[in-house]
């Protein structure tokens, strides 16, 4: 079973705010966040996919959203950037927390996001204050997703909208290792469409919504691992066409799913 550490070690890097900061060409001064894009979305179809996501969730100003797993916050970023809305950004990895925070002070949005440090199946957040949560691939390193979700109902309003996109299965076969979340099988907890729905409504979320985002990143032209690779490092290269290959074989598939709690 993958542990909270093993997912740090894997989630981890030395001066990633400063690598990611050269590599936009960011001076000294403010940066903006869609220059952050290449770098910062750490998932299957990048910024647009990120942007399909919040769309379903109805965001406006004074909104309070949750990001489970926030990664280096460029979702948060987005979603405040664009709705004007509160995020509170939780990562497991102590790496990517602090990275988030400075990227988010670089980018002037300390005001609306905030990044802590705390396991997606013990939020750092009081009952029932989020009026909406998001998750962008997380579920592949959570072997207890019924739990997570829990955690997650716990802390939204009744009747708040949970918008999730993960890496899911929807084919039989072996997949090819190392992928992006998980060098080794046992580290990897890749699930099927129906037991995320399944382990939401065990949860108490109804589901409203199941879309299978594969034609959307084919008509993007796919994911770009340039700037992927200034995070993870070059091997990360082999990682993802490890990836792409299983979604081309029809192992895997990016899916969303929209539940309301």
């Amino acid at each position: 079973m993958a542990t909270t550490e093993q997912v740090r070690r894997l989630y981890a890097g030395r001066d990633l705010a400063a690598r990611i900061l050269a590599a936009a060409g960011a001076g000294a001064g403010p940066v903006d966040v869609d220059a952050l894009t290449p770098y910062d979305q750490l998932h299957a179809g990048g910024a647009p996919a990120t942007t399909a996501l919040l769309d379903l969730l109805g965001l406006t100003a004074g909104i309070v959203l949750l990001d489970v797993g926030c990664g280096l916050g460029g979702p948060a970023r987005l979603a405040a950037r664009r709705h004007g809305c509160h995020v509170t950004g939780v990562d497991v990895s102590p790496d990517f927390v602090d990275a988030a925070r400075e990227l988010t002070d670089r980018t002037g949005l300390t005001d609306l996001v905030t990044v802590e440090l705390g396991d997606g199946e013990r939020l750092p957040c009081a009952d029932a204050s989020h009026d909406r949560a998001m998750q962008l691939h997380v579920g592949m390193n959570v072997p207890d997703k019924a739990a997570l979700f829990a955690e997650v109902h716990r802390v939204v309003r009744p009747g708040a909208p949970f918008a999730l996109l993960d890496q899911m299965r929807v084919g039989e076969g072996d997949l090819p290792f190392p992928q992006p979340w998980a060098t080794t099988p046992d580290a990897s907890f890749v699930e099927t469409p129906d037991a995320y729905q399944d382990a939401l409504a065990h949860a108490g979320f109804d589901v409203l919504r199941v879309e299978d985002r594969r034609p959307a990143l084919a008509a993007s032209g796919g994911p770009r691992q340039e700037g992927l690779v200034v995070v993870f490092g070059d091997d990360f290269a082999a990682r993802l066409a490890n990836s792409v290959a299983a979604t081309r074989a029809g192992l895997l598939a990016p899916v969303l799913v929209l539940a309301r709690a």
